[in-house]
């Protein structure tokens, strides 16, 4: 059993396709989804981590359902989505909001737990637990 699976034509355009999207959503990472639908503020800044936190966790899903093709491997880095969106992204923001306000700069413990929560860091750090977990059962 390889480690990682020959990567097929269709895999390499999953990925391709997902690292498109995470620089998109990275280009936009400014942008304000939201402006139209609330005029608060902190609505504002929720709703737009928000959709930032589930565009990149969804195009990292792609990301590792393409390279290691095992369903299971998914199934784990979904859930840890799950937690990621529904649990430290309510923490982060009610301490971001509670602490410091809608302003972009943090202070160093938050802006490291905003790297950790906002950008796929979460699920980029699975690619290589998950690669080093099969080498090591090998």
């Amino acid at each position: 059993m390889a480690l990682l699976p020959k990567l097929s034509t269709k895999s390499v355009i999953q990925i391709a396709f997902a690292l498109t999207g995470l620089l998109i959503v990275y280009l936009f990472q400014n942008s304000n989804y939201s402006g139209f639908l609330f005029t608060n503020v902190s609505a504002q800044f929720i709703i737009n981590k928000s959709i930032r936190v589930l565009l990149n966790d969804i195009f990292m899903l792609i990301v590792i359902a393409a390279l290691f093709k095992d369903k299971s491997i998914t199934r784990f880095a979904l859930w840890i989505q799950l937690v990621d969106f529904f649990i430290l992204l309510p923490v982060y923001l009610i301490l971001k909001l509670t602490l410091e306000g809608t302003s972009e700069l943090s202070s160093p413990l938050l802006s490291q737990f905003h790297r950790l929560i906002v950008n796929p860091t979460f699920m980029i750090l699975l690619v290589p637990a998950v690669y080093f977990q099969k080498l090591y059962k090998k």
